[in-house]
């Protein structure tokens, strides 16, 4: 439903005031009338999801642009990097083994070192021969040949630690890290300075969440070797981890200044743009990134993040510049599209949102998730046709799916709002024909109905949908609100009392309910309730009525009490602090000026209502009310000059040109008699 205006009017014929009014357009804005859900896509793995459903706001899919990281950050391993046996050799086998290994035989490779196990060498050139061939399996992807080859290579040296950590990397290809983490501890056993050891140790802790551990690791690894970039940058990590941020800060910039421009440098500065673009402190941000970048420019993820940075700053142009940049380097990176599809989208840039996503679906054409994101965008670019054909395209691809039941209620959203009632009707009941349990679908359906005015079937399904979720109180503020708009005020009063008897805090009811108990002339119960109102929230929009309206039934109850007539514009004078030049407030006061025979006062409040507002109907109003202040005075031309005005504004409204008549006379009559002396 579109937003509609309600009013309360006042000084009618011969100064009548006229109670406050149902809903309908005219001069105060009223509260929005029922809104649509407007449901996201929920992706297949995630159908099982509650969706919260939120009345009065658009329930969007896409996410706030936010700084991305890979779903899982490693340490700077060695996993690629086997620790190979060096040094010379007088085994002429060996050596062409390693000859052969280094060019890339591996078959001619490994029958060579095989000659080496089978023959008299010794026991350490057979552990080598046999350590090689385990490289070489584990190259390949065997692992537990790998292991097979190290174990029999332990039997012949048991104290060589390239041995074990080579075996503790294939277990943890294999990914046994328990078994990975038993064995590099044996090799630390052998050589417990073995550097690399020790950091291969704190890195299979890493991956076995085991942080308290992985960090004595990275300690022990830095006692031997304080400058080692590697070991500084994952003892980061760890910290990291546990929480501890201010260290993990320290220990990333320590890396970064040791390694310079290399891979821990680049790693460490990208790490600290995230890092500090988090803690909000992003000139400490743009600078990392910009050092990342400086290492290795071609990385979309920093230039993504710098872009969010900037963003951030906002620093619009230049985020822009950097999301694009991003986008060129993306390729098939589908998690960073979707990020920049959902930045384009924050900034506006609907079209590149939509060529964004776009990219994902050349990937995977029927994405649901990625077809409902340029739903969404088409729909805020006010683009309906191509929104609605593309939640169409998911009710194709996935038919009588959950992902099938969203789309329809979507589509249906958007045939309401091109006012295609029938069509959202029809297309509601597909989404009741997959679940018809869904209470958001049957308050949809009910709003539906209510617009092609099958009055019956719009209750019927609001009551439905009650039925299914009793907890809440939208369907029965729909029902409520639909007797209230049609003058049934009654059933009305009867529906808003059974609504605030359970949610008591509803400010809707209370001032739904007070006006309806004007128009019965029930005084003090209206002022209870529009002062129920106020204690509800006293500085919103509602409250502002709220008070506009005490003012008027103040004015109204004791016309002889100057206390009254003071409180009455107290009241008024609330509702202007809350929205200071606000017509329908000053128009009111205008009216409380003229109880109190303030004619002057009342004609210039008058005057600072018509400069406030657009609405010719108050503006008419007000400068008939100026007409009258006028006519009292005895100022027959200005009157009859006011009153020409207010027809200007409102060609038809009789009041005036009834007004305009008298004052005409008046005038003419005043003619006559300065003629005749």
């Amino acid at each position: 439903m579109r937003i509609k205006r309600n009013r309360i009017s006042f000084f009618r014929e011969r100064d009548e005031e006229a109670p406050p009014q149902e809903f309908k357009a005219g001069r105060i804005k009223k509260i929005e009338s029922e809104k649509r859900i407007f449901k996201p896509i929920i992706i297949a793995s995630s159908v099982a999801v509650v969706v919260v459903v939120a009345i009065l706001v658009l329930t969007k899919y896409y996410k706030e642009p936010q700084i991305f990281t890979p779903s899982k950050i490693p340490v700077i391993s060695e996993i690629e990097k086997k620790a190979i046996p060096t040094g010379e050799t007088g085994n002429k086998h060996l050596q062409r083994g390693k000859d052969s290994y280094f060019k890339g035989y591996f078959n001619h490779a490994i029958a060579e070192f095989k000659e080496v196990v089978e023959s008299d060498s010794t026991d350490e050139e057979k552990a080598i021969a046999l350590t090689y061939i385990g490289i070489i399996y584990d190259d390949r992807g065997d692992y537990n040949k790998a292991i097979e080859y190290y174990t029999r290579a332990l039997k012949y040296d048991d104290k060589n630690p390239i041995v074990y950590r080579n075996m503790a990397i294939a277990y943890r290809h294999k990914r046994d890290l328990d078994m990975a983490g038993q064995i590099i501890r044996k090799g630390l056993d052998v050589d417990p300075e073995d550097i690399n050891n020790q950091i291969l140790a704190g890195n299979i802790y890493f991956e076995q969440g085991r942080y308290r551990e992985a960090i004595h690791q990275y300690e022990k690894a830095i006692e031997l070797d304080p400058n080692n970039a590697r070991a500084l940058y994952n003892l980061a990590l760890s910290l990291q981890k546990r929480g501890d941020e201010v260290a993990s800060i320290e220990y990333l910039k320590r890396s970064g200044a040791i390694d310079k421009i290399g891979e821990v440098a680049y790693l460490a500065y990208s790490r600290l743009g995230v890092i500090y673009t988090e803690r909000n402190d992003y000139d400490s941000a743009l600078k990392y990134l910009k050092m990342a970048i400086s290492i290795n420019p071609k990385d979309a993820i920093d230039r993504y993040n710098l872009g969010i940075a900037y963003l951030k700053q906002g620093q619009r142009d230049k985020a822009l510049n950097e999301l694009h940049k991003a986008e060129e380097l993306a390729r098939e990176d589908v998690d960073l599209l979707e990020n920049l599809g959902d930045a384009f989208f924050s900034l506006k840039e609907y079209d590149k949102s939509v060529d964004t996503y776009n990219k994902m679906l050349s990937m995977g054409k029927r994405n649901v998730k990625i077809l409902a994101r340029i739903a969404e965008v088409y729909y805020e670019k006010g683009d309906l046709e191509n929104s609605y054909e593309f939640y169409k395209k998911i009710t194709t691809y996935e038919p009588a799916s959950e992902n099938a039941r969203v789309a329809y209620i979507n589509m249906g959203n958007i045939l309401d709002d091109v006012g295609r009632f029938d069509d959202a009707i029809q297309t509601y009941q597909k989404a009741l024909a997959i679940d018809n349990r869904d209470d958001s679908v049957l308050y949809n359906l009910g709003i539906s109905y209510k617009n092609a005015e099958k009055w019956d079937l719009a209750i019927e399904s609001w009551r439905n949908a009650s039925n299914i979720n009793p907890d809440k109180p939208d369907p029965l503020l729909a029902i409520a609100r639909y007797y209230y708009e049609n003058n049934y005020f009654d059933l009305a009063m009867d529906e808003y009392q059974r609504i605030l008897r359970r949610w008591p805090n509803i400010q809707e009811g209370h001032f739904n309910l007070a006006t309806i108990y004007y128009k019965k002339n029930l005084l003090d119960y209206s002022k209870e309730e529009y002062n129920r109102v106020i204690e509800i929230n006293k500085k919103n929009d509602l409250a502002r009525k709220a008070y506009i309206n005490l003012g008027i039934i103040t004015s109204k109850t004791d016309t002889d009490s100057l206390e009254a007539i003071q409180n009455a514009r107290a009241y008024i004078q609330r509702a202007l602090l809350l929205k200071p030049g606000d017509g329908e407030a000053l128009y009111s006061l205008g009216t409380i000026y003229i109880k109190e025979e303030m004619l002057d006062k009342a004609i210039d409040t008058f005057y600072q209502a018509i400069r406030s507002t657009r609405d010719s109907k108050l503006i008419a109003d007000a400068y008939n009310q100026i007409g009258k202040c006028y006519y009292k005075k005895g100022q027959y031309r200005e009157a009859l000059q006011s009153f020409t005005r207010g027809i200007e504004e409102e060609p038809t409204f009789e009041e005036i040109r009834m007004n305009r008549r008298v004052a005409m006379q008046a005038y003419e009559d005043e003619l006559s008699k300065k003629i005749s002396r």
